[in-house]
């Protein structure tokens, strides 16, 4: 029992040293950093938001701890695009029209692959996080596993306070400092973000004009050309070789003759235009060709899963 006691003791006095050697060290890069965002044209009273910042570990927890395993794109899929987001994304989608009509007219991107990010993205704005903004990405600028990436979205988003962008300074936003309902990092709340309703605010929390304008204009300039689809869900025999067949360019044409098809058994559209095939798993179920916007949608994230359930998810809006 003597040892046992002795061993919670000294257990005790690590985590107590670590934990102070961890805030020391975090107040003394903290103070470096704000010296530096001076040096760089950030005012003090700006820098006001860093005050009483800790180093978080919940937000190193969940940086550190991402889940490893990988979904099957069905279960994915079933996840991000549940029965629930079906049925809610068709009553946003009729309910915000006449505002997505005027965002695709101005945009040159339509309105239910708006509806469709944003239902994935935040779940239609329920889950934007309650992180504070500034001391989540201080925390992570402050660990060394990513430290330049968020070293500058923290520049970033101090720069936001300094414009005078945005209606408060106490921004939340997810663990990784993704805000508002369209998820934007602070680097592309800078580029893309848009005051649409000419406030003199980009409020991409709870203005919807700002909101759909932001993604819209981040789409549109990244290439999204509203003349063309993003992809589409194709069938065929002995396609079920990655190494083979997967991320391989070819013009529609080409796929016919090998043997691709619509889902529907018609023929592939007669039009002189590539595709590049993904071969999702090895049972020939999951084949898409997907086009140029597609690959606007990765710059959006980087994640095949993501895009073609945005994709899916946009497609059950038409009609």
């Amino acid at each position: 029992m003597k040892n046992k006691s002795i061993i919670l003791i000294t257990s005790f006095f690590i985590i107590f040293s670590n934990y102070s050697f961890a805030h020391d060290s975090f107040e003394k890069w903290l103070n470096e950093f704000k010296a530096e965002a001076i040096s760089r044209g950030i005012s003090e009273k700006t820098l006001e938001v860093l005050n009483n910042a800790k180093p978080s570990e919940k937000t190193i927890k969940l940086d550190r701890n991402q889940p490893e395993f990988k979904l099957t794109f069905q279960k994915y899929k079933s996840k991000v695009v549940s029965d629930y987001r079906l049925n809610k994304a068709k009553i946003e989608y009729k309910e915000n029209k006449p505002l997505l009509d005027k965002i695709e007219k101005k945009y040159g991107v339509n309105g239910r692959l708006l509806v469709s990010l944003w239902a994935i993205e935040s779940n239609f704005g329920n889950n934007m996080g309650k992180f504070n903004l500034f001391h989540t990405l201080a925390s992570l600028a402050h660990d060394g596993r990513r430290s330049k990436f968020f070293r500058k979205e923290l520049f970033n988003a101090l720069m936001i306070i300094e414009k005078n962008m945005v209606n408060n300074t106490n921004l939340k936003s997810g663990w990784a400092g993704a805000m508002g309902q369209c998820q934007f990092m602070p680097s592309s709340f800078l580029k893309y973000g848009v005051d649409e309703n000419k406030d003199g605010k980009i409020d991409i929390w709870s203005d919807k004009e700002d909101i759909f304008a932001s993604m819209a204009n981040y789409l549109s300039k990244n290439g999204w050309n509203d003349r063309y689809i993003w992809g589409r869900a194709v069938s065929g025999k002995n396609f079920n070789e990655p190494i083979k067949y997967n991320k391989k360019v070819k013009y529609l044409s080409e796929w016919s003759e090998l043997g691709l098809h619509q889902t529907n058994g018609k023929m592939l559209p007669k039009v002189d235009i590539k595709a590049k095939l993904l071969v999702i798993d090895k049972s020939n179920k999951n084949l898409f060709l997907v086009y140029d916007n597609f690959e606007t949608l990765l710059k959006w994230n980087r994640s095949n899963y993501f895009a073609l359930s945005v994709g899916i998810l946009s497609d059950t809006l038409i009609n």
